[in-house]
């Protein structure tokens, strides 16, 4: 496809994006000799030649409807046509990125920046509805921000035409869903009623509601969410976000509404609520400017970054933020700016206006009032046993990847006592951790990684430094954010924390997969506190763990079993040592009222052909069985001697951060458990996420509650061992509101009333069933 010239006029350079209905491509317009996006549609091979012509009938009409559309906020299309029965549309190739993009990156955005965004959305919706052109596809995937901060909408009319299509004698099933994105469907549509622009709208509620809260109102499976559009209130958003302002969450809730004429009658009825909650933004830390820029990158008006097409941005000695979206050139979180600085943002109130330059901490004028314009954020099983005075460390580990620091040498803090110029505090380092065992790096002597491997590192290290800085600017402003570096770190048993305060004397704290970090705290100098993301790994000697351990997935099973099941009996088959600990998984089902039996030794000592009648004497109802590669051992034997109880097993505890390589041992390893299995899950990504952003969620959660933290400290001079040991104790008492849930921890450091998943093993894949809060909550109807 590489080179293919259509109709002697566009050749397509390299694929950016793709779905269901075909590719979008990066081409050269020969003629005007411009660089464009070319969207090549593929009709379905059963398609007869009358139904096929047809079809590109329908193609012609939506592509000259949607090049109709004159607009700043929509992605032109300048062109359509069909080569070789494949029809295509030739559109402006954006720079920037996807909301959907910006989201992977940052989880959740700035309360000022949805809101502009949304009031771009609304413009465009404004001008198509005018034109008689329902969008039926918004969602973050479709919206783009340039770099100068403008959201554009692509796609309009495109959607009309795939659904006419999808429409068809031959492509028509039984009880098949509406054509469109699920979590961003409005209940008409499930309805199978026609609807009219009001379906944008509640489309761009969605939209709107998951750049605040960082998911969208529902989640699920596809039936679930479909029965809760229709049928469901979601949460609020403060509930999920505590600074959503009242007139935020009534817009939000409006464009929510089931009943279309519940909802804003028209775009422009939107528009001018969208700005009206804008005006009741209050000027606190998130609405302070960032002033990180970062060169913008062609992208496609769709798709995710293939690891071995890493823009620039990715591999970069030092990350970037996403496009800044004001001038001030401030560095923030002690990355320095590049030297060419980003065009000056918009109003929202206007699309022409161009506003006077901000300063920092100035608000720039929205109509009569103000608002302040903020930035778009831009492994198997490896138990730590816990000792009274030591962590077992790992052995046999090559040396040579410590610290990676993020800036240039001699940018770090060089001195134990940070000291400020004219009284202010200096630049403290925070380190974000990646395993040393991540694919990229060299893992042995005789592991030599490959391009696309070390293209994984770059982008979920980068990932998780724009992940951690956006949390900062959100959290503490942009003036007290820079007081913090945030720099990558390589979490390896080699390196002791002595080390790497002897290279970062000015760092407080890291965050992160911090799992292969096996330090020992022997002296108050080389105390570091630690806040994992990636494992549930807590302990009293500066560790705090954000997924949920042994113990809260013990008695989300609890809560499972007795609300759901006959079962209150169960076989762990785990060593009794391990699991009837205080925090074990034998205990907390205990606790949960539901009867165990444990091993009296590990269970891969246990032969497979003692496994059914160590059941049966434990007169189990059900059976925990291990983790890892004896789960399909354990599950198989059962069935096949014919055991009829529940089986269920946990995730690996490190899933959440696993790498490419560790996923496809888990996946194998996984085919071997029969179906029907249950498991727990104590990170949000599903088996098919985006692979850098797999532990977005719980880092930014992490990071919230270091940043509240870091908010204590006091702001003058203090010497940084003094700092760390503050901050442990502040990170004690944290209490946030967390994009899964709120944040604060218990005195085993291990996060409280953390969320559980629960997964069933179904036609060789693990499919979401519910989930643990409070209660349990099914993701199914």
């Amino acid at each position: 496809m590489q080179g293919r010239l259509l109709n002697g006029r566009y050749e397509l350079l390299a694929p950016i994006g793709a779905g269901g209905m075909g590719q979008v491509w990066r081409a050269r317009d020969r003629s005007l000799g411009r660089t464009v996006a070319v969207k090549l549609f593929v009709p379905s091979a059963s398609a007869d030649e009358g139904e096929r012509e047809q079809l590109l009938a329908r193609f012609r009409q939506e592509a000259r409807a949607a090049a109709s559309l004159d607009s700043p906020y929509i992605v032109a299309v300048h062109d359509h046509g069909e080569d070789d029965g494949t029809p295509y549309l030739v559109m402006a190739l954006v720079r920037g990125r996807s909301l959907g993009q910006i989201l992977r990156d940052g989880v959740r955005v700035p309360m000022a920046d949805a809101l502009r965004w949304a009031a771009d959305v609304c413009r465009a919706l404004a001008v198509a509805h005018e034109a008689g052109i329902v969008h039926r596809d918004i969602k973050p995937g479709n919206v783009m921000v340039a770099p100068d901060g403008t959201a554009k909408v692509v796609d309009f009319g495109i959607a009309t035409f795939i659904e006419r299509t999808a429409g068809g004698s031959r492509l028509t099933r039984t009880g098949q869903l509406p054509f469109g994105s699920v979590p961003y469907l409005a209940p008409e549509r499930f309805r199978q009623e026609a609807g009219d622009g009001r379906t944008d709208l509640y489309a761009l509620g969605c939209v709107l509601y998951e750049l605040l809260v960082g998911r969208p109102p529902f989640t699920g499976s596809a039936v679930g969410v479909m029965y809760h559009h229709v049928n469901d209130a979601p949460l609020r958003p403060s509930a999920a976000r505590r600074e959503v302002t009242r007139p935020v969450e009534r817009l939000v809730l409006g464009l929510l509404a089931k009943a279309p004429e519940d909802r804003p009658a028209d775009a422009v009825t939107a528009l001018e609520e969208i700005l009206t909650a804008a005006r009741s933004l209050p000027s606190g830390p998130e609405a302070e400017p960032e002033a990180t820029a970062s060169p913008a990158t062609d992208a496609a008006p769709s798709g995710p970054v293939p690891f071995d097409k890493v823009p620039p941005a990715m591999t970069d000695a030092r990350p970037h933020s996403p496009p800044s979206l004001t001038p001030t050139p401030t560095p923030t979180v002690g990355v320095q700016a590049p030297a060419d600085r980003p065009p000056t943002p918009r109003s929202l109130a206007s699309a022409s206006a161009q506003p006077a330059p901000s300063r920092a901490g100035h608000p720039i004028p929205l109509g009569k009032t103000t608002v302040p314009i903020a930035p778009a954020p831009g492994r198997l099983s490896r138990k730590r046993l816990l000792l009274p005075a030591v962590l077992i460390c790992a052995v046999g580990i090559p040396a040579g990847f410590g610290v990676q620091a993020l800036t240039a040498a001699g940018a770090a803090s060089t001195s134990g006592t940070p000291s400020g110029v004219g009284g202010e505090a200096a630049v403290l380092d925070i380190g974000v951790a990646h395993s040393y065992r991540h694919v990229g790096n060299s893992r042995g002597t005789d592991t030599h990684p490959d391009a696309y491997e070390k293209a994984e590192l770059d982008a979920f290290r980068t990932q998780q430094l724009r992940t951690v800085r956006s949390v900062f600017t959100e959290t503490l402003g942009a003036k007290q954010a820079a007081r913090f570096r945030v720099v990558p770190v390589t979490a390896d048993p080699d390196t002791t924390s002595r080390e790497l305060l002897a290279d970062h004397p000015g760092m407080l704290a890291v965050i992160g997969d911090t799992t292969d970090f096996s330090w020992v705290h022997d002296t108050d100098e080389a105390f570091l506190p630690e806040i994992s993301t990636c494992a549930e790994y807590a302990h009293a000697d500066g560790a705090f763990a954000i997924p949920a351990d042994e113990a809260r997935q013990g008695e989300a099973m609890a809560r499972y079993l007795r609300s759901q099941t006959p079962v209150r009996r169960v076989l762990v088959a785990e060593d009794k040592l391990w699991a009837d600990r205080a925090d074990g998984v034998g205990t907390a089902l205990r606790k949960g009222g539901i009867a165990t039996e444990t091993l009296d030794d590990g269970p891969e000592k246990v032969p497979t052909s003692r496994i059914p009648s160590l059941v049966a004497a434990a007169r189990a109802d059900a059976v925990v069985v291990p983790t890892g590669s004896r789960a399909g051992v354990w599950a198989q034997t059962l069935r096949a001697d014919g055991f009829k109880g529940l089986v269920l097993t946990r995730a690996d505890s490190d899933g959440t951060c696993a790498d490419s390589e560790d996923r496809s041992k888990a996946e194998a390893r996984d085919k071997n458990v029969p179906a029907g299995v249950l498991r727990t899950r104590n990170y949000s990504g599903e088996p098919d996420d985006n692979l850098p952003a797999r532990g977005n969620q719980e880092l930014y959660d992490g990071a919230t509650a270091l940043a509240t933290a870091l908010k204590k400290l006091p702001p003058t001079d203090t010497a940084a061992t003094s700092l760390r040991h503050t901050l442990d104790r502040e990170i004690q008492d944290v209490s946030v509101n967390g994009v899964l849930d709120d944040i604060s921890f218990e005195k085993r450091r291990s996060a409280r009333g953390r969320p559980v998943w629960f997964d069933r093993r179904e036609n060789n894949t693990w499919t979401e069933v519910g989930k643990v809060d409070a209660e349990f909550e099914p993701t199914r109807p």
